[in-house]
């Protein structure tokens, strides 16, 4: 396994890598008192996480560790605007409420960035702009205007299989099969998520 924490993405969350190496070895499982003072003194932690010497970690706890890890982990010359490129597909997708679920179709900027970065990092996966939207464009279309199995957006990025745990990216497969001609584009029904 390889690991990359850059100091500097530390610095943007307050903080130090005593602290995160601690919540990151709580997280993995490890049972370690050594630095949940400092988290308290800084109210990062209190003394309630603390329960018979284990840590529990809340899921925004993990989640931060999580995205401190993918933005570490991500090339320092690095010339994706994320942020330019998630707006630019949550345009592509349909607004409002997804038919029959309480669930956004374009859910929020932030969770598009994450999902992009996580694909990103965990696959070393590189994509344009272009071929980003370029991809969003081409699986909107072939619903044909119908999207009852249309996937929400961030899913189509990156969605974890709930029977397998693994995790499947269609807007990979999008992206890495550009200019392969569909011979049927109505078999669409077929792949029902």
């Amino acid at each position: 396994m390889k690991i990359t924490i850059d100091e500097r993405v530390l610095e943007k969350y307050d903080l130090t890598l005593e602290e995160f190496l601690f919540w990151y070895l709580c997280m993995r499982g490890y049972n370690i008192d050594n630095i949940k003072e400092k988290l308290i003194e800084k109210n990062l932690a209190s003394k309630d996480l603390f329960k018979d010497f284990n840590v529990i970690l809340s899921d925004n706890q993990k989640d931060l560790v999580a995205s401190i890890l993918i933005d570490s982990s991500l090339s320092k010359d690095e010339n994706l605007d994320f942020e330019d490129i998630a707006k630019a597909m949550r345009e592509v997708y349909p607004s409002g409420v997804k038919s029959g679920t309480s669930y956004y179709w374009r859910d929020s900027t932030a969770i598009i960035i994450h999902k992009l970065k996580t694909l990103k990092s965990k696959y070393a996966f590189n994509f344009t702009k272009e071929q980003a939207v370029n991809a969003t464009k081409r699986y909107v279309e072939s619903f044909n205007g119908d999207y009852t199995y249309m996937q929400l957006l961030k899913y189509f990025i990156l969605k974890k299989d709930p029977s397998t745990g693994e995790l499947r990216s269609d807007f990979m497969s999008y992206i890495t099969n550009e200019g392969q001609e569909d011979l049927d584009n109505n078999l669409w029904q077929t792949h029902l998520v």
